[in-house]
């Protein structure tokens, strides 16, 4: 009866084991990355964050467009950007797939495409072309692309030359 009474004070528990207690820190912290991964980024953080993903967008496009020998254009929106593409059975502008699709912005910052040279040269109606025209030649209508918070408290922007090249804005 004795050695009943000690085997059972052994079987009992008293506390976790070491992979009760792993398993619940993994079930944590995938929690809380999921959590933290859905929380908004600050300002700041936001700006630079578009404006790096504009700048890989727009260097994927004029890749795509060199390349693959397609016309892309560009044209900012309320709080949104989008890339398009010519499309010759069409004989018009149609919005580019992916990666390209129109880019909603957080609702902090503004975009704003300012061209460097206001003589574009078109016959036709300015109003059936983008502002910034990313051909096939690799030429590139030269603009500037400022990311600018809602308060007018901070701004960010690239030139892109008339060769697609991306230059940072040293007034930043």
């Amino acid at each position: 009866m004795q050695m009943l009474d000690s085997l059972n004070s052994k079987a009992s528990p008293r506390g976790f084991t070491l992979v009760e207690v792993l398993v619940l820190l993994l079930i944590i912290s995938i929690v809380f990355g999921l959590t933290i991964a859905r929380l908004p980024i600050s300002g700041g953080a936001d700006a630079m964050t578009e404006l790096r993903r504009f700048e890989r967008l727009f260097s994927m496009a004029r890749n795509e467009a060199r390349l693959g020998g397609k016309e892309f254009g560009l044209g900012p929106f309320e709080n949104t950007y989008e890339f398009m593409v010519y499309d010759d059975e069409k004989a018009s502008w149609v919005e580019a797939k992916r990666p390209w699709h129109r880019r909603a912005l957080p609702g902090s910052l503004i975009a704003k495409i300012e061209l460097k040279n206001e003589e574009r040269g078109y016959g036709t109606n300015l109003n059936d072309f983008p502002p910034v025209l990313i051909l096939s030649s690799g030429e590139v209508t030269p603009f500037q692309f400022r990311l600018a918070s809602a308060s007018g408290a901070q701004e960010l922007s690239v030139f892109v030359d008339g060769y697609g090249n991306i230059v940072e804005d040293e007034e930043n």
